[in-house]
């Protein structure tokens, strides 16, 4: 992975992000293709369907009523390893008039509680790492108190695991985007004796927009802790239909303690 990735974003948008310095790691519940999180979910069911028999009944089917249980709790924020993407200044940045923030992937690698990860698109990828994080689960001992505490923690890592992988990996057909998340997986515990929620391994308090009739939860990621040597903010690229003026936004980034970055033009015809 190179150290520069893109987030393609409208001009409002871009004010927001660089003037609160954060970025929102919105549900996966909420992408563009709700099919999305269940693209891993279907290959895993398949998978222990066809191995499934008497002998390991029991087995498999706790495993499949703790993985229907537990839903991922995953929070993510989308990037394109691609500068300069015709498909993504149509999509994301306001059909060209945004522009796409170059993030240094380093910068985010010192937060413990984040991931930084290349989408996975190949199938056959795909399919061996399912293989890999259910293997365990395979070799597992047949004759054993699959109601037990023990069992369950066993399968809650698996399941973990699978989250991941589900939120990292699409359809191939979206190759063209090459893109690259930065991934949150905090614990969420629905406590009914206080009637709350308790939230451990979170970057901010979980905060809601609302969005097309929707309520969308999300997590605030803040970059303002940074210095010369790691900054979070590398370069932007003007859109194609741009109309920034390059002394004015450098103006800008200065203001907000973004002094060093490049400013960059599309080089698509696009208009």
């Amino acid at each position: 992975m190179g150290n520069i990735m893109y987030h393609y974003c409208n001009v409002d948008a871009f004010k927001a992000i660089i003037q609160n310095k954060t970025l929102w790691l919105s549900s996966v519940y909420n992408l563009n293709d709700y099919k999305e999180i269940h693209w891993i979910k279907e290959k895993v069911l398949k998978r222990i369907q066809e191995l499934t028999t008497k002998n390991n009944y029991e087995k498999f089917n706790t495993f499949l009523k703790l993985y229907e249980k537990k839903q991922p709790n995953v929070y993510i924020a989308s990037f394109s390893k691609g500068e300069d993407l015709l498909s993504q200044w149509r999509a994301y940045a306001n059909d060209g008039y945004g522009v796409a923030i170059g993030f240094n992937t380093e910068y985010f690698k010192e937060n413990k509680l984040i991931k930084t990860s290349k989408v996975l698109y190949d199938e056959e990828q795909q399919q061996k790492e399912i293989e890999e994080i259910l293997e365990p689960l395979f070799k597992f001992e047949e004759k054993f108190d699959f109601l037990s505490f023990e069992f369950e923690e066993f399968c809650e890592n698996i399941i973990n695991e699978i989250n991941y992988l589900s939120a990292k990996s699409k359809n191939e057909l979206f190759m063209e985007e090459q893109e690259i998340r930065l991934i949150h997986t905090p614990l969420i515990i629905e406590d009914k004796e206080t009637k709350r929620f308790i939230f451990k391994k979170n970057i901010s308090t979980m905060l809601f927009r609302a969005v097309c009739g929707s309520l969308i939860p999300y997590f605030e990621l803040k970059f303002d802790n940074f210095n010369e040597e790691n900054e979070p903010i590398l370069e932007i690229i003007k859109g194609p239909k741009n109309k920034f003026i390059d002394q004015e936004i450098r103006i800008f980034l200065a203001n907000n303690g973004f002094y060093n970055v490049k400013i960059k033009s599309s080089k698509s015809s696009y208009r």
